[in-house]
């Protein structure tokens, strides 16, 4: 009973000697208390071996855009700098990207301001245009695009786009004279075998006299003899300016006027000075003609041949 007693006691002692010699400092080896260092401004590498040295796990969260910091420095990390953790925590870390890449979408068959608005939503910008002949696609419409769809481009970056310029109608193509004066744009026309079709004077802040629009526009083709209709500026005028141009045109309305009236009157005078001096003429034109009848009477009894007169024979009685 005592061996019994005395065996028990022995496996005791050693199963409390086995507990705080191994289990116990193996347990608290690793489940000891880890205060998490600041990698927030290192490289992702850098920050990495840090971490790990102090006990914890690395793992690379999201990706922040930032043109003005490099790729793959830590912006962000998770849990919190200074944070108590257990030893082994996984640490997760915010790295910059640098500058965020946008997708060039499809442009073909929009027209082009379609084709705007949808660069604009993604940041992209119109580059250069160029405008091609062709009977495929409607006027305005993009027929091309130099960047294919899909591919990877900075922001704010520009897509050079090929547009349609309708069907080619003629050998000739029309000249660009919006900007030009009047006189000059003929010149330009005439040397193209066009002519100026119907002027608008429109008013405009551009100085007076220039052409500010034209129709058919620029680079479309025409046959000779075709005429292109020209938008003219000319000054706006204020509304002071316009009471004095109203004012003035009163005026010179009135001046017409008078001269009207008196050309009129000065015409009526003449007439009647006219009748008047036919009037003193008509008596002697009376006489004259008096005198012409009676001559004539007179010519024409001598004229006359005179009746011979029949005397009839006397009877024997």
């Amino acid at each position: 009973m005592i061996k019994k007693i005395a065996f028990i006691a022995v496996v005791v002692i050693l199963l409390m000697f086995a507990f705080n010699s191994l289990i116990m400092p193996w347990y608290v080896k690793h489940t000891s208390l880890v205060k998490v260092p600041s990698v927030i401004g290192l490289q992702f590498t850098e920050a990495r071996l840090v971490l790990e040295k102090a006990g914890l796990d690395v793992k690379q969260g999201d990706v922040r855009y930032d043109e003005s910091k490099p790729i793959g420095l830590v912006m962000d990390q998770n849990p919190a700098v200074d944070q108590v953790v257990k030893n082994g925590r996984r640490i997760y870390l915010t790295v910059c990207g640098g500058e965020q890449l946008v997708e060039v979408p499809k442009l073909v068959g929009r027209t082009l301001r379609d084709a705007k608005f949808t660069l604009e939503q993604r940041n992209l910008l119109v580059g250069e245009i160029v405008k091609k002949f062709t009977n495929d696609f409607p006027e305005d419409v993009v027929v091309s695009q130099i960047v294919q769809p899909g591919s990877k481009v900075k922001r704010s970056s520009r897509i050079d786009l090929i547009i349609s310029n309708g069907q080619q109608v003629g050998d000739i193509i029309i000249p660009d004279v919006i900007g030009k004066k009047l006189e000059e744009a003929r010149k330009l026309l005439e040397e193209k075998k066009l002519k100026i079709g119907k002027i608008t004077y429109q008013a405009s802040d551009f100085p007076a006299g220039q052409v500010i629009d034209q129709y058919p526009k620029k680079d479309k083709s025409a046959n000779s003899n075709t005429p292109v209709d020209l938008f003219i500026a000319k000054k706006k005028t204020t509304e002071k300016e316009v009471q004095e141009v109203s004012s003035d045109t009163q005026e010179n309305e009135k001046k017409a006027a008078d001269k009207i009236k008196a050309e009129e009157k000065e015409k009526l005078e003449k007439e009647k000075n006219d009748k008047d001096k036919v009037k003193e003429k008509q008596p002697e034109k009376d006489k004259v003609k008096e005198k012409q009848t009676e001559k004539d009477k007179i010519d024409k009894t001598k004229d006359k041949p005179k009746e011979k007169t029949e005397t009839k024979p006397k009877e024997n009685k």
